[in-house]
């Protein structure tokens, strides 16, 4: 009888070890429910989203480009901004121009992105240096690596 209980135990012992395993481990690449709060101005992104990557490491996937074009004396302004759906964590993004930041993000998810944003002020017909900050987060609110991506921004009239 005593054989019994500990056998049981053990086996019990082993399948909760199994389910935390899977629960931990099995959504890994997932972000479904992080605890950072996800921007719901955010939409899921349709467009191709090929990334060159050497497939050996997990690395973060961003985009870049080297120019911006806006239109002047509006705060709305058309877009291609998106987390790729390759990366399992949050982005959230700050937009430069001359080192003055002109708007910012909220905690983006995998395949999500957006297509408008809303400067915080209308920007002047002009050239500026423009720069575009990746900050990184795991799903717990861990800060991961960020990067910069500088590009050239031209705002023009409509």
């Amino acid at each position: 009888m005593k054989r019994k209980k500990s056998i049981l135990i053990i086996v019990c012992f082993l399948l909760l070890l199994l389910f935390a395993f899977i629960f931990f481990f099995g959504r890994q690449g997932k972000i479904d429910n992080p605890l950072l709060p996800i921007d719901e101005l955010a939409e899921n992104w349709k467009g191709n989203q090929d990334l060159p990557s050497n497939g050996e490491n997990k690395e973060i996937e961003i985009l870049g480009f080297k120019t911006l074009v806006f239109y002047a004396n509006q705060t709305t302004q058309k877009v291609n901004l998106y987390n790729p759906e390759n990366n399992d964590c949050l982005f959230k993004l700050k937009l430069y121009a001359d080192d003055s930041q002109i708007w910012e993000s909220g905690y983006i998810k995998p395949n999500d992105g957006y297509y408008d944003i809303e400067l915080n002020e209308p920007l002047n017909i002009g050239e500026y240096a423009g720069k575009l900050l990746y900050q990184c987060y795991k799903e717990d609110g861990t800060q991961l690596n960020s990067a910069v991506v500088s590009f050239k921004l031209t705002v023009k009239e409509q």
